[in-house]
């Protein structure tokens, strides 16, 4: 049975920072598509695009995936007061993965909530942060539709369901950043309709 390995590089967001391992989006979409698709969680806590990109050519490519997915830029715009690595490095990352015969696929993160996030750290303009943010993931979009590569739109998935539920964007996250069990279920279910669409495609 052909099986769709798909890796997913991240940092704390993909990780599943403040949540069970078990209520991770990651894990969570891995439940629903196996055994067709399986996902492997190379999400690591505070990393930046730069160190995404190391441990794409140290740990993702040597292993083969049939694709990886990319989303990070968070702690770019949080730490280092803006997204120009990202808008360097995303890119070369895709390109990357494209040279070694991997499927780049580009995850569009969802919002800072910037009152909550004050928490994280009192000395950061998280207004700031959540504007930069916000153009972060338009640039992305925009990356995506010129290049042809795969978007998963996570915040495009998180809009549907708050419009859905009616109810307020800050419930989906614990800090203003870091998701909470409900947050990760709408990731997940967004993951695991574009991973099932990928894996019917291969079938073909």
């Amino acid at each position: 049975m052909k099986q769709l390995h798909i890796a997913c590089l991240g940092d704390s967001l993909t990780y599943g920072y403040g949540v069970e391992r078990e209520e991770a989006w990651v894990f969570l979409a891995g439940r629903q598509l196996a055994p067709d698709v399986v996902l492997h969680n190379h999400g690591l806590n505070g990393d930046t695009t730069a160190g995404m990109l190391e441990r794409l050519h140290a740990d993702i490519l040597p292993s083969r995936p049939d694709a990886v997915l990319l989303m990070g830029g968070a702690n770019d715009i949080a730490n280092e007061g803006g997204w120009d690595p990202a808008r360097v490095n995303m890119p070369l990352m895709a390109r990357n993965a494209m040279e070694k015969g991997v499927v780049p696929l580009i995850g569009i993160p969802l919002p800072f909530i910037p009152l909550s996030c004050a928490e994280l750290d009192a000395y950061t303009d998280w207004n700031k942060a959540a504007a930069e943010y916000d153009a972060y993931a338009s640039w992305l979009r925009g990356f995506c539709a010129a290049s042809g590569i795969g978007a998963v739109d996570f915040r495009a998935c998180f809009d549907g369901d708050v419009q859905r539920s009616g109810d307020a964007p800050g419930g989906y996250f614990f800090d203003g950043l870091h998701f909470t069990a409900r947050g990760h279920r709408v990731l997940a279910a967004c993951m695991a309709e574009n991973a099932r669409t990928m894996y019917d495609r291969m079938l073909q």
